[in-house]
């Protein structure tokens, strides 16, 4: 039986990597016998430097039987000019898409977009996996495997959801496999999945609602093969709230500085700053953090009701003066357009953040994302957007289009204002 060419990619921010293509090939290559008869490749290329045409040629020397895309807001575009594009010069290739740009909606995406073949719905080692044994050793059928939406015979299916993963140690360390090899300030370690939040304009509670964590053992093995190796200086860990539990801080902090002997940075993470106390600071200084990401995306009571965000002032800001205390960086996030916000609350909530005196401001408009509460209800709050990616929102019952034109225009040269000038402080 010849090889089956296997090939990962997508668009990334600039400069960085794919962990979850590490997570699928990890996962797939558990089984020897794909491991003989496939040869599954990843490449990563930047949503800023590479066009589609280049991507194109790439993939047109490999001519992968099997193409796999990642997807989100931010890449969708080329992407789906490079589905286009691959079956046009390549059209025996299967085109598998998977990400949280098409997985909450993948029955209706394939419906419009007749180029791809297959949809990983949600969480995709296993589904990945059997899709693998599927068309390269020719097991099992399309229709048993859950957490993927297919055609056939010109008719759309979807199945039931993939089961998630009880034990996230089942899936081989992309790092410690040697699949993925460590950067310096953009290798990024996950230590749970989920998220018990449900912030309306955010996908990742509802779809992982469940936490698991991968164990402390695993998290040791990895953290010592990034700390250990004399090229990195930084690295990142993309846990959806950092602080959301401190016992396990505790056991992680302890892992850190045992191992964390050349005094490598922590990068930033995204912590709730209303759960911050001192003794959580402390520990955060520890692990050498140099800052944190935090909301609160805005202070209106009526916008924060609607986006089910919570926020709770005196805790905050209590939070935010522990972070100062102990000198730790902190990047504030507020939103426009948010349903209920104005551009009256969106400039009170910029004078209420910028007299707590962050390192750095980060403005950004909504994206009324698929799959999300605020997608889904969004007639009840007036809410009218791009439905093309990146899903950009145009206006809102409290805040016209002109208006949020006038915020973002505002918000883009602040923004450069205040982040220059605090670092020339």
């Amino acid at each position: 039986m010849p090889i089956t060419k296997v090939l990962l990619t997508t668009f990334n921010v600039e400069n960085n990597f794919s962990l979850a293509f590490g997570y699928l090939k990890a996962y797939a290559l558990k089984d020897n016998l794909l491991t003989d008869k496939a040869n599954i490749q990843i490449m990563d290329f930047s949503q800023e430097g590479n066009n589609v045409t280049q991507v194109l040629y790439y993939i047109s020397m490999i001519k992968p039987d099997i193409l796999g895309l990642s997807c989100y807001c931010w890449n969708m575009d080329k992407i789906e000019r490079l589905t286009i594009q691959v079956k046009k010069i390549l059209p025996e290739t299967i085109i598998i898409l998977g990400g949280p740009e098409v997985g909450p909606i993948a029955a209706d995406y394939l419906n419009t977009n007749r180029y791809v073949d297959v949809i990983i719905k949600g969480e995709g080692e296993i589904s990945f996996s059997e899709l693998l044994k599927y068309y390269v050793l020719n097991k099992g059928s399309l229709e048993k495997i859950k957490g993927i939406a297919y055609r056939k015979n010109g008719e759309t299916i979807e199945n039931e959801d993939q089961v998630l993963i009880e034990n996230l140690d089942d899936i081989p360390s992309p790092y410690l496999t040697g699949i993925l090899s460590p950067k310096d300030s953009v290798t990024y370690l996950e230590t749970y999945r989920g998220c018990p939040y449900r912030c309306a304009y955010c996908f990742e509670g509802k779809n992982f609602p469940k936490l698991r964590y991968f164990s402390a053992e695993r998290t040791k093995q990895e953290l010592k093969l990034i700390l250990e190796n004399d090229t990195i200086s930084s690295f990142s860990f993309i846990d959806p709230v950092f602080n959301l539990n401190k016992k396990k801080l505790k056991i992680l902090s302890k892992l850190i500085t045992n191992l964390n002997t050349n005094n490598k940075r922590l990068h930033t993470i995204e912590t709730i700053v209303e759960k911050l106390d001192e003794e959580t600071v402390k520990i955060f200084k520890k692990m050498n953090i140099e800052s944190i990401e935090t909301g609160p995306q805005t202070i209106n009571k009526n916008t924060l009701k609607n986006i089910k965000r919570y926020f709770n002032k005196d805790k905050f800001e209590n939070g935010i003066n522990l972070l100062h205390k102990y000198e730790i960086k902190i990047i504030s996030d507020l939103m426009i357009g948010l349903p209920g916000d104005n551009i009256f609350n969106f400039f009170n909530s910029i004078s209420y953040i910028i007299g707590l005196y962050p390192k750095r401001l980060v403005f950004s408009t909504l994206h009324v994302l698929p799959g999300t509460y605020l997608q889904k209800n969004a007639e009840k709050f007036g809410l009218v957007y791009d439905p093309k990616s990146p899903h950009c929102v145009l206006s809102t019952d409290s805040f016209p289009f002109q208006k949020i034109k006038k915020a973002e225009v505002f918000a883009e040269s602040f923004e450069k204002e205040y982040n220059l000038n605090v670092l020339n402080q």
